[in-house]
């Protein structure tokens, strides 16, 4: 069964092997990912996503808001196939930029479907927490990203030159 989960000891080794296979497939930004490229501990990572996790907890100056973030893994195979970050609401640079979701699938496992199912599960989720418009952005040339936002009825707001990731982005809603 594909399922989302929070990450886990249980998937401590995968976690890790993610991120070297992305950063080898020049994916070194790792989206989705948590800020992961910044950690080399299970505990340190964990401990870097709950403090964002509840809006209580977060720092008024960090530019986070409150998120969530999930392995989107194969329990059969015991395999992490991608990773989902989820922001429960918009900050100016989530606005402009980042939206509410973000989202990478493992290299190997590309091109077999698996983005969109993890972009349906991550609207599930958006759902759950009572978020009705969901923004998603994708680079301009990331056709395939694209193809999968408009799969799900996203609505084309605008194609504007993002300063934060030097490119044009589209910027989609899906209303849920």
């Amino acid at each position: 069964m594909i399922k989302l989960i929070k990450p886990c000891r249980e998937y401590e080794e995968d976690i890790f092997k993610y991120k070297e296979e992305m950063i080898a497939a020049g994916n070194g930004d790792l989206d989705g990912c948590g800020y992961l490229e910044n950690y080399s501990s299970l505990d340190e990572w964990v401990k870097f996503l709950d403090s964002y996790s509840d809006r209580n907890r977060i720092y008024p100056t960090s530019g986070f808001v409150e998120g969530s973030q999930y392995l989107m893994v194969d329990d059969e195979r015991h395999k992490i196939l991608g990773m989902v970050n989820l922001r429960h609401e918009l900050n100016d640079f989530l606005l402009r930029a980042g939206g509410h979701i973000g989202y990478s699938i493992r290299p190997e496992e590309r091109r077999k479907g698996y983005g969109k199912l993890q972009l349906q599960l991550a609207l599930d989720k958006m759902a759950e927490i009572g978020v009705k418009d969901v923004l998603i952005s994708c680079d301009k040339d990331n056709e395939a990203s694209a193809r999968t936002i408009e799969s799900f009825g996203g609505v084309l707001e605008n194609e504007p030159y993002s300063e934060d990731f030097h490119c044009v982005i589209k910027r989609y809603w899906i209303h849920l």
